[in-house]
């Protein structure tokens, strides 16, 4: 027996050893590494056929399945991570060659660029993804071919003419990245252009704004990118550098030298990638369009100077295009409206009250200059000239529920049909078809309730504001359905429409159409038209039941603000609420559906006193310190503002707050930098004033030598009290994080703020701050303190190395923090894709899996097919049984999709009570077998109470051209016939 269990111990400790020897990574994962942020199993050996691979590179794919890789954190668009999740060009081409190879990846990031060259030299990671090849780099690594290869830039301001090109960098102070090829090469060979060294590329550029640096050199495709995404709209590429040691420079992955097969396989699937491929890349992360500039004529340039206010149209009730809600003008024409004045640099008034009717009137007699939602029609064009449609509706019909279904016009022959009122529907049906009695309406709302009441049979018009109507209004007796087979209703062309004599006003509008780029389109389509129609107080944010339940109950909210603290805020002698966080909180207003109502207070203590005492519900800016006011909580912040300091124009540039000991600093009374300044610089003589004018006069006369203050009200006050004798030297690391003050006891509201600030997007807060502040920086180069950085670089020199001891002992300690963080960022991203009830994957997570598989079906030609399901008569439930019946029906509804599927397949909450399957490999039969299983099975299973719960399904298989969108509007599409079939049943597109 004992010979028996040690054979069998052996047996165990040889199966261990063929197990690790088959899975372990290429290199294991030492202990002091946190773990890769993403790693992507393909099953090993599943290389393609026409890779040629020789048996000795088969045998290494399938030996190390997994690759360590290292992943930057900021060189966008190539080689970047988002919250530890790595992105770009370079990890897109790397995850394509690991899909020829049949292998995965393991990233390594949360380290600096050194950092990862270091790991890389003691071969704890095995390649880096985007790099370009050095003498020095040589002796370390070896590299494939390039597979990217694009010029170096110049950028400078979008007023300076003065740079051309690389000639005319002379003498001028160039920004580099540390550590780059530019940095090298303008020091040993450039010694007439000053340096200005930075971190990394948004720095640089963030350089020449604020007039550091006269221009930045850089890489095409990351300054491209960061121009687009940041919206640096103060910058411009005047040209390549066309130096002989800077010309166009390749991207190449670099390999461990002791790795040669690896170097091998990876050049091999390289050089399968197809030009399609290669093609896709670029535009998903190179081609980025730029916010463009409509280029006029001079005429055109003096029209607008003598017309700088363009006066439109805002309808009372045509949502979501044009709409007023809460006083205040809305919808996807408004927007786009906006964005046209905003390329123009005009103002827009939008004029509301009148019909439509009235409107065209108004257009005639100049009252208005356009209408910014007009259709082009013959009797129209007599009298107005138009642009080209910039987007298109599909027209619908409304019958109430139950009773018969038309999808032709023609079939309304006979019947009465509702139409608003001078809309072209009523144009076109009195001249088209003379059957049908028209009976026209004030607006679009009323012809519903015109259907409702039974006052007439049906209702005619755009489909989408049927949709949002109907939801809006619980008119739940009605249905809407798509007009098809009509040449005169199907499709509608929506243009700006001006006075036939105007046609210079047509042509500018048109010439600022013409600059919207596909980026702006679509975030305005997002927006408005790509979801499902908003609900009351929840059209922009998740909210669980209990916060829209707190919401409903209050028509507004009420907020204390500042009358006077710009930029932030300051109400004019009308009342207007104006500033930077005016604007944010306007956002926020649609966020959460309610309107938000100013309460001006004198004082911070009397804004606490009526917080505290239900007087105000909010206080507008707060600056969130270490701890709260007794009664306060503090939002998460929706603008953080560096601290900067300011000193007279002669004085030297400040590189940190070290170099202020010794020095007087005006501070304002309670600003929590100074508990920041006192712990850790305390040899910093501090002089106390009551409000940043004081401190900024006072230093300009030279009774203070620095004043500290926030950016955005430095910049403002600097201008505004005209001490141009002033500038900004330096920016010290804290920050000034504003947030919504909220009663400490209102949980709920303190929720609804959060998730509102949290979906406001860096670009929004961007463009509000941009549109208040003109920031002058000092460029920071000072001979004196030149000298005395060259004095004491023997002192540094030393300190390095006894610090680079000190380094050694904590780096342990370091890379368990960053395995703690790397853990936290996962559950992060979990957290992220997760439906919150159902525990199954939300919206989000789906789009993403359909865009994959929308890439992944345009390469392998594989079908795919979605399934789109939603529960029958779901406000029933609600109604009958309550909302916590209904939040356990979805529960059981997900769990019964998840376990009665293929583990390929997917499955997540697409909203609501709606539910959507991705079944990869799979066509359109597949799909109908797969959903009428589900169905049987949910009619079966699932109750609610005593009733049993049904579902209707949709199934449509990716057409060959397709985009997701049409494919998810056309499985939509016969979910919807489901429904009017009867329910309970399964209809495919």
């Amino acid at each position: 027996m004992k010979n028996m269990a040690c054979l069998f111990r052996l047996f165990l400790c040889l199966f261990a050893l063929v197990y690790i020897t088959t899975c372990t990574s290429l290199s294991a994962q030492p202990s002091d590494l946190p773990p890769g942020q993403e790693q992507k199993r393909v099953p090993a050996n599943s290389f393609s056929a026409d890779l040629n691979l020789t048996p000795k590179e088969r045998a290494f794919l399938k030996n190390h399945p997994v690759i360590r890789v290292g992943n930057e954190d900021d060189w966008p668009p190539f080689d970047f991570s988002i919250h530890g999740r790595p992105s770009g060009y370079a990890i897109d081409h790397l995850e394509l060659l690991g899909r020829r190879l049949g292998i995965s990846f393991e990233y390594v990031n949360g380290y600096s660029w050194f950092e990862l060259l270091n790991l890389f030299r003691e071969k704890k990671i095995d390649l880096l993804p985007s790099l370009w090849i050095s003498e020095g780099r040589k002796e370390f690594m070896s590299f494939t071919k390039p597979y990217l290869t694009l010029p170096y830039v110049i950028v400078v301001g979008k007023d300076d003419l003065s740079i051309r090109g690389f000639e005319d960098l002379k003498g001028k102070t160039v920004a580099v990245a540390k550590g780059y090829k530019q940095e090298a090469v303008l020091e040993s060979d450039y010694p007439q252009i000053n340096t200005y060294v930075v971190q990394n590329a948004l720095e640089g550029m963030e350089a020449v704004i604020y007039e550091l640096a006269d221009a930045y050199i850089g890489y095409q495709g990351t300054v491209a990118y960061l121009m687009a995404s940041r919206f640096l709209a103060d910058l411009r590429i005047c040209g390549e550098v066309k130096a002989p040691e800077l010309g166009p420079q390749g991207l190449y992955i670099a390999v461990r030298q002791d790795l040669p097969l690896l170097r091998s396989v990876l050049q091999k699937a390289m050089d399968i990638v197809t030009h399609k491929e290669k093609v896709e890349l670029a535009q998903k992360w190179i081609t980025v369009e730029r916010i463009r500039i409509p280029e006029l004529t001079s005429e055109e340039k003096i029209y607008l100077r003598q017309n700088p206010v363009l006066r439109v149209d805002n309808l009372k009730d045509w949502p979501p295009f044009n709409f007023r809600k809460n006083g205040k003008h809305k919808g996807f024409c408004i927007d786009y409206i906006d964005l046209l004045a905003h390329k123009l640099g005009i103002e827009v008034e939008y004029v509301s009250g009148p019909s439509w009717g009235g409107f065209m009137d108004m257009l005639q007699t100049g009252e208005i200059d356009c209408l910014c939602d007009v259709v082009k029609t013959k009797h129209r064009e007599e009298s107005m000239a138009f642009t080209d449609p910039y987007f298109v509706i599909f027209s619908g019909i409304v019958v109430k529920k139950g009773e018969q279904i038309y999808n032709k016009v023609q079939e309304l022959t006979g019947k009465k049909v509702a139409v608003p009122k001078d809309f072209y529907y009523q144009e076109i049906l009195e001249r088209n078809y003379p059957g049908i009695e028209v009976v026209t309406k004030k607006n679009t709302l009323n012809c519903l309730k015109a259907v409702s009441s039974g006052q007439v049979d049906a209702a005619l018009a755009e489909k989408p504001v049927f949709d949002y109507l109907i939801t809006q209004h619980f008119l739940t007796d009605l249905t809407s359905i798509s007009l098809t087979n009509s040449r005169h209703f199907e499709n509608t062309p929506v243009s700006i429409g001006v006075d036939k004599d105007r046609t210079m006003l047509r042509d500018i509008l048109q010439k600022a159409m013409d600059a919207v780029t596909e980026d702006e389109r679509s975030a305005i389509y997002r927006r408005w038209l790509n979801t499902n129609p908003p609900k009351e107080n929840t059209s922009q944010i998740n909210l669980t039941l209990h916060e829209r339940q707190w919401l409903e109950v209050r028509n507004e909210l009420t907020m204390c603000a500042h009358p006077s603290s710009p930029p932030f805020e300051q109400l004019g002698p009308n009342g207007n609420y104006a500033g930077i966080v005016a604007e944010i909180i306007g956002l926020l207003e649609e966020r959460i559906g309610v309107p938000v109502t100013v309460l001006p207070t004198k004082s911070w203590s009397q804004s606490l006193e009526y917080l505290r005492s239900g007087k105000c519900d909010l206080i507008s800016c707060v600056v969130k310190g270490p701890k709260d006011e007794p009664g306060l909580a503090v939002s998460q912040p929706y603008l953080e503002s560096a601290v900067v300091m300011v000193v007279r124009s002669d004085q030297p540039y400040l590189p940190d707050l070290h170099a202020l000991e010794g020095k007087r600093v005006g501070i304002v009374t309670g600003n929590p930098v100074v508990e920041y300044i006192q712990t850790r610089f305390p040899k910093i003589n501090i002089q106390y004033y009551p409000d940043l004018d004081k401190a900024l006069k006072n230093t300009a006369k030279g009774e203070s030598d620095v004043a500290l203050g926030s950016l955005h009200r430095v910049s403002y006050t600097i201008h505004d009290l005209g001490l141009y004798d002033l500038k900004i030297a330096g920016q010290t690391p804290y920050k000034d994080y504003l947030g919504l003050g909220v009663n400490s006891q209102s949980t709920e509201l303190k929720s609804i703020i959060n998730k509102a600030v949290e979906s406001l997007s860096a670009q929004e807060v961007s463009n509000i701050t941009r549109k208040w502040l003109s920031i002058r920086y000092d460029k920071g180069f000072d001979t004196l303190l030149l000298l005395q950085i060259l004095a004491g670089g023997g002192f540094l020199l030393t300190v390095f190395v006894l610090w680079n001891r000190k380094l050694a002992r904590l780096n342990r300690e370091i890379a368990k923090a960053h395995k703690s963080l790397a853990l936290k960022s996962q559950e992060l991203e979990t957290l992220s894709i997760t439906d919150r009830l159902t525990g199954i994957y939300n919206r989000m997570k789906l789009e993403e899996v359909l865009a994959n598989e929308h890439i992944r079906v345009q390469r392998t030609g594989q079908p795919f097919t979605i399934i789109l399901l939603d529960v029958d008569l779901f406000k029933d439930v609600n109604d009958t049984f309550g909302h916590q019946v209904g939040d356990a029906v979805l529960r059981e509804l997900a769990e019964l999709l998840q376990a009665n599927i293929r583990q390929t397949d997917t499955v997540g909450r697409w909203g609501g009570e709606e539910f959507m399957i991705v079944c990869p490999e799979t066509d359109r039969e597949g799909g109908v077998i797969l959903a009428e299983n589900l169905r049987q099975k949910t009619s079966a299973g699932i109750m609610a109470h005593s009733k049993h719960v049904t579902c209707s399904f949709g199934v449509a298989e990716y057409s060959a051209g397709e985009g997701e969108n049409l494919l998810v509007a056309r499985v939509d599409k016969a979910l919807y016939k489901a429904k009017n079939k009867g329910r309970n049943r399964v209809e495919s597109a």
